[in-house]
């Protein structure tokens, strides 16, 4: 699958960064500090049923590009978010495919 694939190419990524910020010395590998810029505004969601959908969108996706989407009906957005998971293999199981679709209608209604 993409995503396992993509996940562990992360890893290893991972993986050299911190062997290239590792210093070796007579007494072992000393690691330095780092930083990370973490998103914008505009990077998370906000709002009325923003942990649903940061907890299953945030993977792939920030809520701006989402909010950019243009409007869909209920069905649309359930034909989407089910092509996530069987497609991209998005971790949103059955039961929440519904949930998040009608948090992705409601959004773009306000």
């Amino acid at each position: 699958m993409k995503f396992k694939i993509i996940g562990f190419t992360v890893l290893l990524a991972a993986i050299a960064g911190s062997a290239a910020l590792a210093a070796q010395t007579s007494q072992g590998v000393v690691f330095k500090p780092t930083s990370v810029t973490l998103p914008a505004p505009g990077g998370l969601y906000t709002g009325q049923d923003a942990a649903l959908l940061n907890s299953h969108c945030l993977t792939c996706h920030s809520a701006g590009f989402v909010n950019r989407q243009p409007k869909l009906s209920l069905a649309a957005w359930t034909a989407e978010v089910t092509k996530m998971r069987t497609v991209f293999g998005a971790s949103i199981d059955d039961a929440n495919i519904k949930m998040v679709a009608q948090a992705l209608v409601d959004r773009q209604n306000k």
